[in-house]
């Protein structure tokens, strides 16, 4: 079940970690082996995919994004929050090239049945929670390449972006496109040197048990370090009530992941933010930007580094 995942909840997630698992053994990651194969190495071992795969099932909640960028339209998709066209937000939807994939949800477990029936050659699964025994029950339908071992939902992009492009025998191209979007985050902070040494916050766009949630791993704001600013750290991801003012007032901007006007009026209307002794540093993202932050894809965060800056420099201004 991931009810709990839904929506924004991710930025407050400390999912359980595990060691990090020891590289296959091919010299360079993802390189074809003698018969055609590549092998990638996942939290529940490794996976053989005999040949470039044509019928790719995305079964994570964020999976789909890479594939796109590499290219590759999955015959099903499955959709997180937003309710958008076929799970894919509007910096993909072209990539679709008129497709129309099959909608999974997570809402009740992986669709094992739904999955089956659309016989695909791999299943990619490095944002969909697996544990050992549904692991083993996708295996049996599918080449199924897992999460890396670092966090059941949402390990860090790179390392997603990474096994997917092992899996697509594309690794190079996506060593590219990873690089591709730093080199944006680097230009950002090029662009505007007033935001070096600006203390950030980036934050959930409602309330939570009447706290403010924040982001999670420092994964999740390292695209703000990217772009000079300086991220506030916290002990928690829940700042209660009492200490909310506190907190809050320390950061030069605080980047509220709102994805409605009615959110944002909520936050607003809030006794305690609304005595925060500068109002205009808010910043509120709106759903596409939400989005965005929140798949934190090869394709979906070249979109925060081209929207969010001139957001953030009004509001340091």
């Amino acid at each position: 079940m991931i009810s709990s995942v839904s929506r924004r909840r991710f930025l407050g997630m400390a999912v359980g970690s595990a060691a990090l698992l020891t590289a296959c053994g091919t010299e360079k990651p993802g390189a074809v082996a003698d018969d055609g194969s590549v092998t990638v190495t996942h939290a529940f071992g490794e996976t053989k995919i005999p040949a470039p795969p044509t019928k790719v099932v995305s079964a994570g909640l964020t999976d789909a994004d890479d594939l796109l960028a590499l290219g590759v339209v999955p015959i099903a998709v499955t959709d997180w929050f937003g309710a958008e066209p076929f799970g894919v937000w509007p910096w993909a939807q072209p990539r679709l090239g008129g497709a129309q994939p099959v909608v999974l949800s997570l809402a009740d477990g992986i669709p094992i049945d739904q999955i089956a029936a659309l016989a695909p050659d791999l299943i990619v699964a490095t944002d969909a929670g697996l544990d050992a025994d549904t692991y083993s029950r996708l295996s049996a339908i599918a080449p199924t390449v897992a999460q890396s071992g670092r966090a059941a939902f949402f390990e860090p992009w790179r390392d997603q972006a990474n096994t997917i492009g092992q899996a697509m025998f594309r690794h190079d191209d996506m060593q590219k496109l990873v690089t591709d979007v730093d080199a944006k985050f680097t230009a950002v902070k090029d662009a505007n040197p007033q935001f070096t040494g600006k203390k950030a916050l980036l934050l959930s766009g409602a309330l939570s048990e009447d706290s403010v949630q924040v982001s999670g791993p420092a994964w999740r704001h390292e695209f703000l370090t990217q772009m000079g600013l300086t991220v506030i750290e916290t002990e928690e991801p829940l700042l209660p009530r009492d200490r909310m003012a506190e907190v809050l007032n320390e950061a030069d901007v605080l980047i509220w992941t709102t994805e409605n006007d009615a959110e944002q009026a909520a936050l607003l209307a809030d006794p305690t933010i609304a005595s925060l002794r500068a109002p205009q540093r808010h910043v509120f993202t709106g759903k596409e930007l939400t989005g965005a932050i929140a798949y934190a894809s090869t394709l979906s965060y070249p979109v925060v580094a081209d929207r969010l800056p001139p957001m953030l420099a009004t509001a340091l201004t």
